[in-house]
């Protein structure tokens, strides 16, 4: 590629799955499609990455604000699931694990923080990412 302002490369190797280089670190992933849709399913379908993509922007702006404040959020957690229909991804479904007790007093800016991430707000303005929230 001779294009260097791209960041990643993303290939089909076959079989309904892509393998997609990070172009800094020659770093390589791949995804695959459900079996529901005739895939492998042996690696994350492109629905599971873009829910992995949205929590990990939420936990690394969250960990920067928490950071500058003096608090260390290792150890907090983030699980989510996109949900999937024949229409395609409806919703991504968020489940924020926090090693803080439920009285910190950071809470509502930590929350409030995850939900200004920038890949929340690039996806569709209908597309819902509700949070279960997690404290100690």
């Amino acid at each position: 590629m001779t294009d260097t302002h791209y960041t990643s490369e993303t290939e089909n190797v076959g079989q309904f799955r892509c393998e997609t280089t990070y172009i800094p670190s020659n770093i390589t992933f791949a995804t695959d499609l459900p079996a529901s849709f005739e895939g492998r399913a042996e690696f994350p379908s492109p629905g599971v990455m873009l829910g992995s993509t949205l929590a990990s922007c939420m936990m690394s702006l969250v960990s920067v604000v928490a950071a500058r404040k003096g608090v260390d959020l290792k150890g907090m957690r983030v699980l989510a699931r996109a949900v999937e229909s024949s229409k395609g991804i409806e919703k991504i479904e968020l489940k924020a694990v926090m090693p803080l007790e439920s009285s910190h007093p950071l809470r509502s800016m930590l929350e409030k923080t995850a939900m200004s991430c920038p890949v929340r707000q690039a996806l569709r303005p209908d597309m819902e990412t509700p949070v279960e929230w997690e404290w100690k």
